[in-house]
């Protein structure tokens, strides 16, 4: 089987508490969550059926769930605990889970934190 195809869903937005000075622990800030979820794609192309593959629609709903309901210190917290609860679902085999915060530094300075699991 030595396939590996990816499925990629951008710009899922959520708003939850996330940081470690007084403020963002008690005012929700905005985050941006992109996914890569790894997977085959073999089974759903030969059956047609959503049930053999990933339902992003579920997915997103449940990532923007779990993220507005979170309190973590740090992103790097939360996009390992969305990489676990993506890693759930046997037929994602790896994902890649990229945190934006937007608001985190000063006018244009940007962060963001991009990790990679594995089953």
């Amino acid at each position: 089987m030595g396939l590996k195809d990816l499925i990629k869903i951008e710009g899922i937005e959520a708003n939850c508490i996330i940081g470690i000075n007084p403020n963002e622990k008690i005012n929700p800030q905005p985050i941006i969550i992109n996914l890569t979820l790894y997977t085959s794609f073999e089974k759903a192309s030969n059956t047609d059926d959503i049930n053999n593959t990933i339902n992003y629609s579920t997915l997103v709903r449940s990532v923007k769930d779990f993220a507005s309901k979170s309190k973590f210190n740090l992103i790097e917290t939360l996009g390992a605990k969305i990489a676990e609860m993506i890693l759930n679902d046997l037929k994602v085999t790896e994902v890649e889970v990229e945190i934006k915060k937007p608001n985190a530094l000063h006018q244009n300075e940007k962060v963001s934190i991009l990790l990679s699991r594995k089953n």
